[in-house]
């Protein structure tokens, strides 16, 4: 289950040459250590900030998204990479058209926690004219060991779009996506996904569009409050990652060719978690993901939810577990559309 804080986005993410993202910015170590930070990936990112609850509600300081605060920046022809390696940190890029917050949320790092740590690169336009519905690119570099059991996720780094949501769901038409994603061994970002070199690195996450839910429009929009957590993945690395509810499936849906399982149970928030979990890896994706919403309707019982209910918050991102050596996700490209009735 992801516990990170729902974040919506309408989004395109602009797309870069491979591995200029994170892998780009690791030079940037000599940098903290002439200005005194400390080193990209220490397991020890805290930087003061807040890492939040156990739901992964934890905020830090807003940012522009430029440098300063411990956050380094490289510009290249108009172009801004900046690597936030906070625990939690909202950031909020400055654009002319919608407004967007990206989070590290690494929620479940405690002092016992042990690896290199996390770090997000977030490229922006320095003339802040993006597109329409567009959004910065974005990857994650991270490591970390096997947590208890009991705690077993680090985080949930992911991207939101503000002031859209709540909304009440039988007021959607669409929820149209548009998405690319891949993770890679290593410091850079990869073409593609190989599996195989991941599962030999036994990389533990999975990556999920994640939304809440609920009749009241202000718990909707709180991810500790919210009745239901509505998942939507794209991938799951190992059993170590799997869903609430794993291994009793309620039902079946095949959206744009991919076929969807839905797993479902209650997290130790008591929050009603639905997660519908590909056949496969799903690294591209186009199409109208909201009859896996819709589909919730038609099944009986106070563990789904209504048509009148609200959708307060949609996020996306990845829910990091563990693994042996530095891997990197990265998300080229991700574009939310959602047509309301009427």
């Amino acid at each position: 289950m992801v516990f990170g804080v729902g974040l919506l986005v309408n989004a395109i993410l602009i797309a870069i040459p491979v591995g200029g993202s994170v892998g780009a910015l690791m030079g940037l170590d000599a940098h903290r250590a002439a200005t005194g930070q400390k080193p990209l990936f220490t397991g020890d990112n805290d930087d003061g900030i807040n890492p939040g609850n156990g739901n992964g509600n934890g905020k830090g300081g807003d940012s522009t998204g430029g440098g300063g605060g411990g956050h380094p920046t490289v510009t290249n022809n108009g172009v801004e990479h900046t690597l936030y390696c906070d625990l939690s940190w909202g950031i909020t890029p400055p654009s002319k058209t919608e407004q967007y917050t990206l989070n590290p949320n690494q929620w479940g790092v405690t002092s016992d926690s042990t690896g290199n740590g996390l770090c997000m690169n977030i490229t922006t336009l320095v003339n802040q004219t993006y597109a329409a519905k567009t959004a910065p690119e974005f990857s994650i570099t991270w490591q970390y060991d096997p947590a208890p059991e009991s705690m077993p996720v680090h985080g949930y780094p992911n991207i939101r779009v503000d002031d859209v949501l709540p909304k009440e769901m039988d007021k959607i038409s669409e929820l149209n996506l548009d998405l690319h994603w891949t993770y890679g061994v290593g410091d850079k970002t990869a073409a593609s996904t190989d599996t195989k070199a991941l599962e030999k690195e036994n990389l533990a996450t999975n990556v999920a569009i994640d939304m809440f839910l609920d009749t009241d429009a202000d718990k909707a929009e709180n991810g500790t409050e919210a009745k239901f957590e509505v998942m939507v993945w794209f991938w799951m690395s190992s059993l170590e990652a799997q869903p609430h509810g794993w291994g009793h499936p309620k039902t079946h849906r095949v959206v744009e060719g991919t076929n969807f399982t839905l797993f479902s149970d209650k997290n130790d928030n008591g929050q009603q978690v639905l997660s519908w979990v590909p056949d496969t890896i799903v690294e591209r994706f186009t199409g109208d993901i909201y009859p896996l919403i819709t589909e919730l309707y038609n099944l009986e019982g106070d563990d789904y939810p209504a048509k009148d209910d609200y959708l307060g918050s949609l996020s996306f991102g990845t829910e990091v577990y563990s693994v042996n050596n530095n891997v990197t996700f990265w998300a080229e490209q991700y574009k939310i559309d959602i047509k309301s009735r009427g």
